[in-house]
């Protein structure tokens, strides 16, 4: 039977395996191939300023955009190289604060183990008697049971520093998916660790009593301006506040993210206090195919009422499946699929513009993600009150045009919505729309 130091000794053995001069070497590699792409650029608008000069017409001034377009590119690349550096040396940091700590575990459990061992040792020269040397077992053991404790906690510390940077690494493009490493956790590995924090985050808000307050008054606005506390329910949960719009949004690497939608997640809105409109009248979804590919895109939006009343908002979703899946289950829009969106949440009587959400939330800079949600905490605002709004910026016209066609479909045989669509440019390709329902 194993005993409870073999397994402090495994979870040692567990975090000692990992490599810190490796996460070392990935960060530097991925700012080693940062400063490649920047000389890529360099080169490009070289290239693209001495073309500039001769070439005219519309080829020329077609060829001369594309150019601009791999620039603006490489700068995208570059960033997404310095981020994920970034993430590494993150990584690198609490392994190593992991493997220290796990030698001083290891340490205190060997040490502990000699002692038990002496114990019976010498009760066995004859020092000592029976029911001291039992006493004495059990104390150890006890202690030894704290140890062990400590020591996993090591190990899920550690585990969900590597997760949530996982994360932010495997969901961004280029060269930098390659130097992710292992494959993504599912999701009851990712409820698993997100469940081990909750008592971590409990311990934060309980450490400062303002905190403890607002969390039996319901008041997040004053939890989430705790760095700590807000830091932590960024990282597991994905929720961040945005002050100077007043209202909370979500990153891209949320959890979230690998649950993708399911018709069946609308049937589950009572029971996290959601009163929502939702563009899903009898079962008709605004879904459309690209004919290249046969690949599947969804477009999903809703309005209205969370926190059982104490809070209100507006979200648009953007989501995707293969070619034939017919499961009814779609993955949240990753990389080039990826949908820029303003939304708008206002007052349908009034006018009032409650809050904006230009792409809050999303990596980098290019403001795209496959999820813009806008939620502000103010009571007593219902869905039939809200107006929304949004301009929808795509990759490419024909995806803009599809997309288009089907809202107008929708709109068309759902007068009730009072949703309509307008297409605007073509470069970027964009559309907007009001829905009033």
């Amino acid at each position: 039977m194993t005993s409870v130091f073999d397994r402090i000794r495994r979870l040692a053995d567990q975090v000692e395996r990992g490599s810190t001069t490796e996460l070392d070497d990935r960060a530097r590699a991925c700012r080693a191939t940062k400063e490649a792409v920047k000389d890529t650029k360099a080169l490009v608008e070289s290239v693209r300023v001495q073309l500039g000069e001769a070439w005219h017409g519309g080829a020329g001034e077609a060829a001369l955009s594309s150019l601009e377009d791999f620039k603006k590119n490489r700068d995208d690349q570059a960033e997404d190289l310095e981020e994920s550096a970034r993430s590494f040396e993150v990584v690198r940091d609490a392994l190593a604060k992991a493997q220290l700590e796990a030698r001083s575990k290891r340490a205190d459990a060997d040490a502990l183990q000699t002692k038990l061992d002496n114990v019976w040792r010498g009760l066995g020269s004859g020092t000592g008697t029976v029911v001291l040397a039992w006493a004495e077992d059990k104390v150890i053991k006890a202690r030894a049971v704290v140890l062990l404790a400590d020591m996993q906690r090591v190990v899920t510390t550690y585990d969900a520093v590597l997760l949530v940077e996982g994360l932010k690494i495997r969901n961004r493009t280029g060269r930098v998916w390659e130097l992710a490493g292992s494959e993504k956790r599912n999701p009851a590995e990712i409820a698993a660790i997100i469940l081990q924090e909750i008592p971590g985050l409990a311990a934060l808000v309980a450490k400062n009593p303002k905190l403890d307050l607002a969390l039996l008054e319901g008041d997040w606005d004053t939890i989430m301006r705790d760095p700590a506390v807000a830091r932590k329910i960024y990282d597991y949960f994905g929720f961040e506040y945005v002050e100077d719009g007043d209202f909370y949004t979500t990153g891209e690497h949320s959890v979230q993210s690998y649950l993708g939608w399911h018709d069946i997640y609308d049937k589950m809105e009572k029971l996290i206090g959601a009163d929502l409109d939702r563009t899903s009248a009898q079962g008709d979804n605004m879904e459309f195919t690209d004919p290249a590919t046969g690949k599947q895109y969804r477009l999903e939006l809703w309005k209205g009422s969370y926190g059982f009343g104490g809070a209100f908002g507006g979200e648009v979703g953007f989501y995707t499946s293969d070619a034939g899946d017919d499961s009814g289950y779609f993955s949240a829009a990753q990389g080039d699929d990826q949908i820029k969106v303003t939304q708008q949440i206002y007052d349908k009587q009034s006018g009032e513009v409650y809050f904006t959400n230009d792409g809050q939330g999303a990596d980098g800079t290019d403001k795209r993600h496959f999820w813009n949600l806008g939620i502000r905490t103010e009571p007593g605002v219902h869905p039939d009150q809200l107006g929304q709004r949004a301009t929808i910026e795509v990759q490419d016209v024909g995806m803009r045009d599809r997309m288009y066609d089907e809202m107008t479909r929708y709109a068309t045989a759902h007068p009730e919505e009072h949703l309509t669509v307008t297409k605007g440019s073509d470069d970027p390709p964009v559309l907007s729309y009001d829905w009033r329902k």
